[in-house]
């Protein structure tokens, strides 16, 4: 009986057992799920698996072991974007992978080929405190822009990604090749679209100080009313106060001073205005009654002349060449006499 009991207890056993080992096959021949790849990650499958696995020693604190494997999937990298998304898996790990960060940057910006791709590593750089790393790719942006609207568009496209240094330096740069007035008024406008007023301050005291006719600097003066840039504004006006030399030119002044309301300088302006009429109508008025004078005088000349001649038309002709004269005896008149 007891051979029996046994006898079944060890056949349920046998059965549970084959029962747990068909399971554990079945379970081994189904394949794992497929590893998803890192959302919006330029790198390949195999790079990011690599990088996973040095992740986990440097989750460990073994940095030293995982440089040589993330310096490995660097060496693969063909552009930028790798670079940097290499560099950015070891943020989380500061300084220990400091100099990892600093090579991925360096090989980021050796490879850099566009414009887009120098200013996200000069970004990047800067954002990791690589600052000579920032200094080449700002140098590189500069030297590479040839004329001035490419300059133009490098301080656009810096300003955009908070490069503001790159920006000012870029338009320092092409500043330097405005040769003409047109060229000028375009820097202006450029100046004043990003906010650089140093540089804008810059270009209208160059023009103001260029110019030496009241009426253009007046012109002048009003084209950038818009800028609203008061100092410069009443300093051209001062310096057309001290060209003027006619009536004309401190009415332009007048003008344009009451335009851009400074009165002080329109109410000083308005002064020499009127001092100048006046000044013209007495020199008028003086050339008009020198003019009657030499009239009058010449009149008096001709009148005075004019009788002399009649009074020697008139004069009568002399007693003792005359035939038919008169001799005068005393108080007696005598009437003459014949001869025969």
């Amino acid at each position: 009986m007891l051979n029996l009991s046994w006898a079944r207890r060890t056949g349920a056993h046998l059965v549970f057992a084959l029962a747990l080992l068909a399971s554990a096959s079945a379970l081994s021949t189904t394949p794992a799920p497929a590893r998803k790849g890192w959302t919006d990650s330029p790198l390949a499958q195999e790079t990011q698996v690599q990088l996973e696995r040095c992740g986990r020693l440097m989750k460990s604190g073994k940095f030293e072991k995982a440089k040589p494997g993330i310096l490995g999937t660097l060496d693969s990298a063909t552009d930028v974007p790798k670079c940097l998304a290499i560099a950015a898996y070891t943020e989380p790990y500061a300084y220990p992978m400091m100099e990892v960060r600093r090579q991925c940057l360096q090989k980021a910006l050796s490879l850099a080929s566009t414009r887009e791709d120098t200013i996200l590593v000069a970004l990047k750089s800067r954002q990791y405190s690589f600052f000579e790393i920032t200094r080449q790719a700002v140098n590189s942006l500069i030297q590479n822009a040839k004329n001035v609207p490419d300059l133009f568009d490098l301080a656009r496209k810096s300003q955009e990604v908070a490069l503001n240094d790159v920006a000012h330096l870029a338009m320092e740069k092409a500043y330097t090749g405005i040769k003409t007035e047109p060229d000028a008024y375009a820097f202006a406008e450029q100046a004043h679209a990003l906010g650089m007023d140093d540089l804008l301050r810059k270009v209208i005291k160059d023009m103001i100080d260029d110019e030496d006719s009241v009426p253009a600097l007046c012109d002048l003066i009003l084209k950038f009313e818009g800028y609203h840039m008061r100092d410069q504004s009443r300093y051209g006006l001062r310096k057309a106060l001290d060209l003027a030399k006619t009536v004309a030119d401190m009415q332009d002044i007048f003008e344009a001073s009451r335009r851009l309301n400074e009165p002080d300088i329109a109410n000083r302006a308005q002064y020499f205005v009127r001092k100048g009429q006046l000044i013209q109508k007495m020199k008028q008025d003086r050339g008009a009654y020198e003019a009657k004078m030499r009239s009058w005088k010449e009149g008096v000349s001709l009148d005075a002349a004019r009788a002399r001649d009649a009074a020697a038309e008139q004069q009568p002709a002399d007693s003792t060449t005359g035939l038919g004269g008169s001799r005068l005896k005393g108080n007696k008149q005598e009437a003459p006499t014949s001869g025969f």
